[in-house]
């Protein structure tokens, strides 16, 4: 009896998580959710936030809203392996002006603890003026293009074949400092909590 309780307890857990991670992934705000799906922005933000549990009638409405179907919410089955063919690549949201990311790996949800894209930056493009810090790594590998990581107080040139592994707790930032758009293959890692 445990078992079962504990089970659902950790659907009921990545339930939020996954409707907070689709709803970004599209670029939406928690008032953007609310005019698709007819919950109110502040009932969405309970449920992101794991402060209240769903009505299966609010998660239809709210599944629909995103393109799912109810029962994708309530899936825990472990994946051993997750492919991802290169033409469908999902293109994973970000604020970063002059950057693309496409995901190659597991969405950040899940069994797994490392996420990767393909990335794309524009020449100039940067992380902003100020510094980021988070929890987990990065490893970053340079395909095509010059970039410039600074960790901490130390300033890195990634060249096509060099790669930068680094603890993002530490203040970084990043710039394509090149002619040409630069391709780089980016993972983060993130230890379970």
């Amino acid at each position: 009896m445990a078992e079962e309780k504990n089970h659902v307890d950790r659907i009921i857990l990545k339930l939020g998580e996954k409707i907070k991670t689709l709803r970004t992934e599209k670029g939406w705000s928690l008032q953007d959710l609310a005019q698709k799906s007819g919950i109110s922005a502040a009932g969405i933000h309970k449920i992101e936030s794991n402060g209240i549990i769903p009505t299966i009638t609010t998660m239809m409405k709210i599944a629909d809203a995103l393109g799912k179907k109810v029962s994708y919410f309530i899936e825990e089955g472990e994946k051993d392996a997750i492919f991802v063919p290169a033409r469908d690549r999902k293109a994973i949201f970000t604020f970063k002006k002059g950057l693309d990311l496409q995901g190659i790996s597991a969405k950040k949800y899940g069994d797994f603890i490392m996420t990767a894209a393909y990335s794309v930056v524009e020449v100039g493009a940067s992380s902003g003026r100020k510094p980021m810090s988070h929890t987990g790594e990065e490893l970053v590998y340079c395909i095509q293009g010059k970039m410039e990581f600074r960790v901490k107080d130390k300033t890195y040139i990634l060249n096509p074949g060099d790669s930068l592994h680094f603890r993002t707790h530490l203040e970084h930032s990043w710039k394509n400092v090149g002619e040409v758009q630069a391709k780089l293959i980016w993972v983060l890692a993130v230890p379970p909590s």
